[in-house]
């Protein structure tokens, strides 16, 4: 079965790591994840979002019907053909809890910045709130917190619309979640017709 381990080098040291799930250039993304780092269980499955809280990810997405799967495989393998990709701001995997530097952050930014100036896609979903605050304060001095859902205000920095993930376990009511999945789910569906 396939997997997405990849070694990059940093600072010339070679680092076990999962590789961005990106489509061609020019083919359509409607929802580019942006995650905080891979998770080191993770790395070694070879697949994102491998741990409880990455499980919950992954059912929030299918529960909603916004990320359709094929059985038997793991829920990354089919974002490309959804029309999602995925990456992270910092590629050196860690455990939860153990966050990224701003130095690491700062270094991610430009990547992430180039790369949903590349692809255009429909809707940038940052997994993690305090990933796009961080984005926000070292990127455009910004002291502002983001909202859970959609953030219109951010679009014309982004390019892109933005949308923060309700995460289990984060200060996002039941009710908020809910209604912010329904909105991300009818505007990727809203010009297919098989929804």
């Amino acid at each position: 079965m396939p997997n997405f381990k990849t070694t990059i080098l940093i600072e010339g040291q070679p680092v076990t790591t999962l590789k961005d799930i990106l489509p061609e250039i020019g083919k359509p993304l409607d929802i580019l994840f942006i995650a905080k780092t891979p998770a080191l269980g993770s790395v070694e499955v070879g697949h994102y979002f491998q741990g409880r809280q990455g499980a919950a990810f992954w059912n929030k997405l299918k529960n909603y019907g916004i990320l359709k799967i094929r059985p038997n495989t793991f829920e990354d393998e089919n974002l490309l053909e959804n029309n999602f990709g995925l990456t992270d701001i910092v590629k050196v995997p860690r455990n939860y809890g153990n966050e990224p530097s701003d130095d690491e952050y700062r270094a991610g930014i430009d990547r992430i910045l180039s790369t949903t100036k590349k692809y255009s896609p429909k809707v940038i979903v940052f997994v993690y709130k305090g990933v796009l605050d961080k984005i926000l304060q070292l990127a455009f001095d910004l002291e502002l917190s983001s909202n859970y859902g959609f953030n219109e205000e951010l679009e014309a920095r982004f390019q892109s619309k933005v949308f923060v993930f309700p995460m289990p376990g984060t200060p996002c009511s039941t009710k908020q979640s809910e209604i912010a999945l329904i909105e991300l789910k009818k505007l990727i569906f809203q010009n297919r017709t098989n929804i």
